[in-house]
């Protein structure tokens, strides 16, 4: 079992967080048990002596389950700054499945601790007392701090009894667990663990659309795949008015005055005049294997120093430039185009101090261009180094052209258009629906609608034969166009107008088939959809494998740029911090024990897809194990101890009364808790946004009869 918990080192603190949840419900229970505060509020005939579980010869009865829920309603209240707490009938129904349970655990360690013969003295108890209640303030003054407490002094020292007989039991369980050396300095260098990386994420999703094939690759899959694209449920086609969105919007006529209400000159800057300094990233030489063997064994042995890459070193510099560009540290900024003129390495802007005269917004650049950055600049502001392939670029914006009202004029007509378009497309799609449903006639309902609005915004299409749940094309991921057919009755029968990928549609049944064997043509989309994924998967694989052959993060930049890939890199990273989708610190662990400047020599899968990703290195802060390590090592072994004695103890309780329930020593009498608990009204939701009700698992209410422990 020790190595069992061992394997699991991130699940740990959930694990021990939940024991210390249980435990301090418990707690609750056992006080709240002996206060006699929730008599006569509840309903229900369930006596308070009747037990709702019984764990071997101990009883949870309906009391200590009434003080604990209503102990926990009143602490959710609280929390949530209410001034009044669910009743019990509610608390019970979403939360009675854990409250019970934490009842029936507390009894699960009585029954083990005298079993084992652990139970606590009358001497311990004593003395816990007189810790508890240093100093001693006297038999009267230690019964009326109970008393002000609701509690009795025979209550609290049964209650403080139980506490101690727990630390009997964990410690006799947990006695043979340790922490080795190792594992101390593993945790202080995971803690303390900071580094930089870079990775190419290759996901399947974006590569489908580019797959290539022919009529006969698709008939070929098909053939090889018959058994997966079986038609076993009815088909459906059908007949549809689209009414587009984008052309019902282009219809709209916007005064000017609620457009200039929307102006903001700021905000719609369409041109800058930019001035550059560019840097070309070094390119390093490919080393021979003996050197390359060389560099990885230094590197092994001291990590510490190892020289910075060239690119990290122009980041660096380029840094620096900036800073002198911006002024810092109370020097005044230095003059862009003298500093454009040393350090640019762009021939055709160097001379003329980096300007690149007047860029325009509208003009075609690529998404991730840095020019597209400077729209949002002020006026002599500055930029970070940017870096795009193989340069880093440094930009300043030294004029800006602020558009007039007329010049804005179509930008915000656009806008606004664009605002209003879908409320326009439902009010014709009502318009057209009304009359679809009436006529049954869709070619004559389009020609009256497009004639009225003088443009052709509503158009008749059909969609082949498919069945409820296919992916249609054209009609978008999860529409409801599908449901709406499948829910008509007869042929011709129209529906009400649902929404479909750039607008509406009002759909007609048109005709149906039974299931039967498939053919290319009737499950051509699907096919299609099938063939693209498994491409995509194995472009994903080959391109992962290409990028891991890599031998550094440069090398990794390169290959990913003229695969098209876009390259994330990030500083400061710890082992909790999460590379892109590599949520699993078991993943990235692989990287970060990388030597610097290594690549991962395999793709990592990311789990639960089908994406892969491939990182460097890039640096590590070698961490001190000398004093700063010492002064921790005893708290962290201690902090490792409890918590792996916390965690076994944990699973040791869990395992023990999953034993007993299915041996028949637990028992829980539903037909009491039914009885004494009665049933919910409409409860507040004790989360914020969401729906008031009673869930429908955890805190169903039980029916009266068989105890479940005998089920």
């Amino acid at each position: 079992m020790l190595k069992f918990l061992r394997g699991r080192k991130r699940s740990r603190n959930a694990v021990l967080l939940i024991f210390v949840g249980i435990m301090a419900l418990s707690l609750v229970g056992f006080f709240s048990a002996w206060s006699g505060g929730a008599s006569g509020l509840l309903r229900g005939a369930g006596g308070s002596d009747s037990a709702v579980a019984k764990v071997a010869n101990y009883e949870v009865t309906v009391k200590e389950l009434k003080d604990a829920l209503n102990n926990f309603s009143q602490q959710i209240a609280q929390g949530q700054g209410k001034a009044k707490a669910e009743d019990t009938a509610n608390t019970y129904a979403l939360y009675g499945t854990q409250v019970l349970d934490s009842l029936i655990r507390q009894k699960v360690v009585l029954y083990e601790t005298n079993r084992l013969n652990l139970a606590a003295s009358d001497s311990e108890v004593q003395s816990r007392l007189r810790q508890i209640f240093a100093p001693w303030p006297g038999a009267e003054g230690y019964r009326m701090r109970l008393q002000q407490a609701g509690l009795t002094p025979v209550s609290f020292e049964e209650q403080l009894r139980a506490s101690i007989a727990q630390e009997h039991l964990r410690s006799y369980i947990t006695a043979g667990i340790l922490v080795t050396p190792h594992e101390v300095e593993e945790e202080y260098r995971r803690s303390n663990l900071n580094y930089s990386a870079r990775w190419v994420e290759v996901n399947p999703g974006s590569l489908g659309d580019k797959v290539q094939f022919s009529d006969s690759d698709l008939q070929a899959y098909f053939d090889a795949h018959r058994g997966e694209f079986k038609i076993t449920t009815e088909q459906r086609r059908s007949r549809y008015i689209f009414i587009d969105q984008d052309k019902a919007g282009e219809a709209i006529q916007v005064p000017d005055d609620e457009l200039k209400q929307e102006f903001n000159a700021e905000r719609n800057v369409r041109q800058v005049r930019v001035s550059q300094i560019v840097f070309n990233v070094p390119k390093q030489p490919a080393a021979p294997a003996a050197a390359k063997n060389a560099a990885t064994a230094d590197a092994t042995k001291n990590v510490a120093d190892k020289k910075p890459s060239p690119e990290e070193e122009l980041r660096k510099k380029a840094q620096e430039i900036v800073q002198r560009a911006k002024g810092a540290e109370g020097k005044p900024a230095e003059d862009f185009a003298k500093l454009a003129r040393q350090y640019s390495e762009d021939a055709k802007t160097r001379a003329t101090g980096g300007d690149l005269g007047w860029i325009n917004k509208d003009d075609k650049r690529e998404p991730d261009d840095p020019l597209s950055r400077t729209f949002n600049m002020q006026k002599d502001e500055v930029s970070q180094p940017i870096n795009k392939g193989d340069k880093y670029y440094i930009l300043k914006v030294t004029d800006r052209k602020i558009p007039t009202f007329e010049e804005s004029r179509a930008d915000l007509l656009k806008a606004a258009r664009s605002r209003k378009s879908y409320s326009k497309a439902v009010e014709i799609a009502a318009e057209a629906e009304q009359k679809f449903k009436e006529s049954k006639n869709a070619e004559a309902v389009v020609a009256e609608i497009n004639k009225n609005s003088g443009a052709q915004i509503a158009a008749v299409r059909e969609t082949p034969f498919f069945s409820q749940g296919d992916t249609v094309p054209g009609l978008g991921a999860g529409s409801e166009f599908g449901t709406a057919l499948f829910e008509l009755q007869n042929v011709n029968d129209v529906a009400d107008r649902v929404n479909i990928d750039k607008g509406l549609a009002i759909v007609q049944y048109v005709d149906r088939r039974d299931p039967h064997e498939a053919e290319l043509s009737d499950v051509r989309s699907r096919v299609e959809q099938s063939y693209r994924a498994e491409k995509a998967r194995q472009i994903v694989g080959d391109r992962a494998r290409q990028l891991a052959q890599a031998k550094s993060p440069d090398e990794l930049k390169k290959i990913a740029d003229s695969m098209g890939l876009k390259i994330d890199e990030r500083a400061g990273l710890g082992a909790s911090d999460s590379m892109g989708p590599l949520v699993n610190e078991g993943s990235r662990a692989t990287v970060y024990k990388l030597n610097p400047g290594e690549v991962t020599r395999e793709p990592i899968k990311v789990e639960g897809s089908d994406t892969q990703v491939v990182a460097s290195l890039i640096s590590r802060k070698e961490i001190d194990m000398g004093e700063p390590f010492r002064k921790e090592r005893a708290s962290i072994e201690q902090r490792l101890l409890d918590e792996k004695r916390n965690m076994y103890f944990s699973t040791y309780l869990e395992t023990t009364q999953k034993q007993m329930k299915e041996s028949g020593k637990i028992k829980i009498y539903d037909d009491v808790i039914a009885s004494a608990i009665g049933e919910p009204s409409a409860p507040e939701s004790p989360f914020p946004g969401r729906t008031p009700g009673r869930p429908s698992r955890p805190g169903r209410l039980p029916q009266p009869g068989t105890p479940r422990g005998q089920q």
